[in-house]
């Protein structure tokens, strides 16, 4: 069994890290909220069907509703049984940005310089010598918590039509790769396993400092 996004009470990451999406008190509202609403029935969002449920000016509801539409943090789709609005993809990103995070704090003894034994196979995949840039680049993804092999499967993945490295795009994939691992340690094979990984990650709910003065 794996362990997702559904695990997670969405409103306790967004409450916790709603700072780093620039959204402020208002916006948390309204997007707990319309989660409510959308668990009820399947609608299109508006102010007037938010309002009845807040206190807040529905010209101020009408503004956050259009910023987070504007940011695809609420989105409007269309699934075939009708259009209405849907949180899903925000409330996927905010659950991967958590897992990330939380697989950093646990490479935390990484090694922060890569090698020159890295440098030189990574200078073969590209065909020529790595630039000061391009070295510390790959710094900097082993200090954000990437492995070695997570560097060189990037890079390999990133050759452009000349042959060269396009460190641009190996920079999106190792985020991807962080968050596949990440999901990975949190999602396990065995129902032992799995029932005391979601412990551990109860647990790391349970004692983590909900205020918001990180």
């Amino acid at each position: 069994m794996n362990f997702d996004e559904r695990d997670i009470p969405f409103a306790t990451l967004l409450v916790k890290r709603y700072p780093l999406y620039d959204l402020d008190e208002l916006d948390v509202m309204v997007l707990l909220v319309s989660d409510m609403v959308l668990k009820i029935e399947d609608t299109l969002l508006t102010c007037d069907i938010l309002a009845s449920y807040m206190k807040a000016r529905k010209e101020d509801i009408d503004l956050s509703l259009s910023k987070l539409l504007s940011r695809n943090f609420v989105e409007v789709v269309d699934d075939g049984s009708g259009i209405h609005s849907s949180l899903s993809s925000f409330r996927k990103k905010i659950f991967d940005d958590w897992v990330r995070d939380v697989t950093l704090q646990e490479k935390a003894g990484l090694p922060k310089q890569a090698d020159g034994n890295l440098y030189e196979e990574l200078e073969k995949v590209n065909g020529r010598v790595l630039s000061p840039i391009d070295r510390d680049m790959v710094t900097r993804w082993l200090q954000s918590g990437a492995t070695r092999d997570m560097v060189l499967e990037a890079c390999q993945r990133s050759l452009t039509k000349g042959g060269y490295i396009s460190f641009k795009r190996a920079d999106v994939l190792i985020q991807e790769l962080e968050r596949s691992e990440g999901r990975k340690k949190i999602g396990v094979s065995t129902l032992d396993e799995d029932t005391k990984r979601k412990k551990e990650i109860h647990d790391i709910l349970v004692n983590t400092d909900w205020t918001l003065d990180d």
